[in-house]
């Protein structure tokens, strides 16, 4: 049996008894993808998943490295055919990954507009602020 360790990653199954619930050694490590993602297992409910669930990189077959190449170039401004180019990668990848990060992005700002109740003004301030606050390397 595989050591079960106290790890950061909680089960994302809500029919789950520890659902999203972290710390409780609950969760065993059981391999990795192709793409270099680790793959997790609940001993509760026996569910596997990746650590990725849930955000832009769940079902991707890029590395996270070329998917944030990928976002840094959107928000630079350049067209899906220009990233294309300069990634190497079919146009189709480049708008699916574009789709998936705006859906992602629309999720966090509709929580934050309607779990916390900010104006969309007092978000649009918050990512202002930290822009602003994010080191240059």
């Amino acid at each position: 049996m595989r050591k079960i360790r106290k790890l950061d990653v909680a089960c994302p199954s809500q029919s789950c008894n520890v659902f999203n619930k972290v710390g409780l050694r609950n969760i065993v490590r059981t391999g990795k993808q192709p793409n270099g993602t680790q793959k997790y297992r609940c001993t509760d409910c026996h569910r596997n998943f990746v650590r990725t669930i849930n955000t832009p990189f769940f079902r991707k077959h890029l590395k996270k490295s070329q998917i944030t190449t990928i976002c840094k170039h959107l928000a630079e401004k350049n067209g899906f055919r220009a990233i294309a180019r300069i990634t190497g990668h079919h146009l189709d990848t480049i708008r699916d990954v574009a789709d998936k990060v705006a859906k992602h992005c629309k999720k966090f700002n509709d929580y934050f507009i309607v779990e916390l109740k900010l104006t969309p003004i007092e978000v649009d301030e918050m990512w202002s602020f930290v822009k602003k606050k994010k080191k240059i390397a």
